[in-house]
């Protein structure tokens, strides 16, 4: 057996080919439509708080029985600012394009714990990190 038709056969996929989840690309009207074709969908869900991950996983499962893949990032502690050299960049950044507010670093990411939480509970075909963590 080829090693893409195990890994559609693992999958109960028709086609080796699965949508990239990459946050901010992955409407979940493409990843059922990826899904409904015999390929897999994807939720990239770096920014996704649990319960905008619930309602697009449920959104998800009304309109496809397909296999889905979640995808996120394992956060890198919090960086240390420094706001003088921030400064630096966003008056460097200014000859080139429109000003860059000073709050342009305050995000605040969804936090991971729930996030892990939410997919466990989810149960998809499969969760993956971009790091390679792989928990099938």
């Amino acid at each position: 057996m080829t090693r893409s038709q195990a890994f559609c056969d693992r999958y109960g996929l028709k086609m080796p080919i699965l949508l990239a989840p990459m946050a901010g690309a992955c409407p979940v009207s493409l990843s059922i439509a990826a899904a409904n074709a015999g390929s897999m969908g994807a939720m990239g869900a770096l920014v996704m708080p649990p319960s905008g991950i619930r309602d697009w996983l449920r959104e998800f499962r009304a309109n496809t029985s397909g296999p889905l893949q979640i995808n996120t990032w394992i956060p890198d502690p919090d960086p240390a600012r420094d706001a003088a050299a921030e400064a630096r960049v966003r008056a460097f950044l200014s000859a080139w394009g429109p000003p860059v507010l000073a709050s342009a670093g305050d995000v605040t990411r969804p936090d991971f714990v729930y996030q892990c939480e939410t997919f466990l509970a989810a149960a998809p075909s499969a969760d993956a990190s971009i790091f390679g963590i792989c928990l099938d």
